[in-house]
């Protein structure tokens, strides 16, 4: 992601003439053995769109009201992409407070730690005969397209994810994203904000936690309660990106 830092940068803080844009693209097609275009950064995630003689990232001009979410969760036998791997995907794609889509899939494992197992449920004789991880991953990239991508500890679940994409061959997640963990701290006043009291919290009754798919929906539904408790200046989907992360800077201000 490093490589297309200093163009996301410039898309976050306005619109970039599109001459200024193609200077960006031609740098970023030095890494490449195609060139580098709008349809590119969307396939990549990053949502672009061009507009006569300007690119802006089309979640600075979207209501979050419109947005398509799509929340994620994932279960893996360790915590590194390097050393470990995802064993379970689970995502809904959540528009006007209704789930428009899901992506579900178990990745085939030949090890599970028994900690994990007791943990998930999840075992060995679970992953018999699942795709490969190059397999999912193709085809969750294909699912997420350039929507929003949300977790409940987003560092975790998107990173892990992207990271694994490398791992594969496959190119690194550029979508747009925040983390509801961050989000549900400044719009639930709850004592605690972790998946599994926020789900007793909020009476949320979806299935088992700590497994892919039911956590996100769980996430889906804290999402939910979040959006309706928001100030009048979140208007924006940028606008809610940049809120949902505020808390983090604070803090970090707060230590200093």
């Amino acid at each position: 992601m490093e490589k297309f830092d200093n163009l996301i940068k410039k898309l976050e803080k306005d619109e970039l003439p599109k001459d200024e844009f193609k200077k960006c693209l031609n740098r970023l097609s030095q890494h490449y053995d195609i060139e580098v275009d709008c349809e590119t950064l969307n396939f990549l995630g990053l949502p672009v769109k061009e507009d006569g003689d300007k690119v802006y990232l089309k979640t600075k001009k979207h209501n979050f009201k419109d947005e398509t979410y799509c929340i994620v969760d994932i279960e893996t036998n360790g915590n590194s992409p390097i050393k470990n791997q995802i064993i379970e995907i689970g995502a809904v794609k959540i528009k006007d407070g209704e789930i428009i889509d899901r992506f579900e899939s178990y990745i085939y494992a030949d090890f599970i730690p028994p900690a994990i197992t007791r943990l998930t449920n999840i075992t060995k004789e679970d992953l018999k005969g699942a795709p490969s991880l190059k397999k999912v991953l193709q085809d969750f990239k294909l699912f997420l397209k350039d929507d929003v991508f949300v977790a409940h500890n987003v560092k975790f679940d998107y990173g892990f994810i992207s990271d694994s994409m490398k791992v594969v061959g496959l190119e690194e997640l550029l979508n747009r994203r925040f983390c509801t963990v961050d989000l549900s701290r400044k719009t639930i006043e709850a004592p605690k904000h972790g998946l599994a009291f926020l789900r007793e919290f909020l009476n949320i009754d979806i299935g088992e936690h700590h497994r892919a798919y039911a956590d996100a929906v769980s996430a889906g539904k804290v999402l939910e309660e979040c959006l309706k408790n928001l100030p009048e200046s979140v208007v924006t989907t940028e606008d809610l990106i940049k809120f949902s992360s505020e808390n983090k800077k604070n803090k970090k201000k707060k230590k200093s």
